[in-house]
């Protein structure tokens, strides 16, 4: 094994029953291993094999000495803060492999924020949102942390600066504002012609819930392998690579 095969990169998504996330996590391993030249993983978190603590022990007897494990987390929520380091804890690998653990995409830099931007916003125009377009809704999970809606409240305003127009924040689970009171409260506001960016990493049943919501409005798609989102998460990865 080589000086640059002994390093790997680990992305860890939240997971999902439906196969198309696992499928798109699959082709953001191929496309990061293309750009980075490193081996790359893939584990989740729930309901899709395998683990982090098994994908992490498997990089250790392969002779591995460093990973970089990549959320593809949004905020610093409950996953961030204690799944994943617990993940990283209970698999035992940094006895004999170190393991850095990259920060959720929303807390990252300025660099990383601008690609997530244009991320969004060439998924918007794929979806054929136009220049009349007047507001926009940002759509995401949501999460019980204020601190992880703090972040999205950021990146929503981000958003809104980019495009000279009205961003507000929508939330597909439990959180609130969902999206049809969010498209609400912009239609009291005057809005006409609103459209839907998508904060999310891979179709699944939130995606198709917040489509469902807006059968009428251009609705981004998730962000994939989009390039500016590769771009994102290459640069998270590489990190390990300047280290090593």
């Amino acid at each position: 094994m080589t000086r640059s095969e002994a390093s790997a990169v680990l992305l860890l998504s939240h997971g999902s029953r439906d196969p198309r996330a696992e499928y798109v996590v699959g082709q953001l391993v191929l496309a990061v291993a293309a750009r980075t030249g490193n081996t790359v993983r893939a584990a989740h978190l729930e309901f899709t094999a395998p683990t982090p603590v098994v994908a992490l022990r498997q990089l250790a007897a392969e002779g591995f000495r460093s990973v970089r494990l990549v959320p593809l987390l949004f905020t610093p929520g409950y996953h961030a803060s204690h799944d994943v380091p617990v993940a990283v804890q209970t698999s035992f690998a940094t006895r004999g492999m170190g393991v850095s653990v990259a920060p959720p995409l929303l807390s990252a830099g300025c660099r990383e924020r601008d690609l997530l931007l244009k991320a969004l916003t060439d998924r918007l125009a794929q979806a054929g949102a136009d220049p009349h377009v007047d507001a926009l809704v940002l759509a995401s999970a949501g999460s019980s942390s204020g601190t992880a809606r703090l972040h999205i409240e950021s990146l929503a305003r981000d958003l809104g600066r980019a495009h000279g127009i009205p961003v507000v924040p929508a939330f597909a689970s439990t959180s609130a504002p969902s999206l049809t009171q969010a498209l609400e409260a912009l239609s009291d506001r005057g809005v006409q012609r609103p459209a839907v960016a998508s904060l999310f990493v891979a179709p699944g049943r939130l995606t198709d819930a917040v489509v469902a919501a807006c059968p009428d409005l251009p609705v981004a798609g998730p962000l994939g392998v989009s390039p500016a989102f590769v771009e994102l998460i290459v640069a998270q990865a590489r990190v390990l690579s300047r280290a090593t």
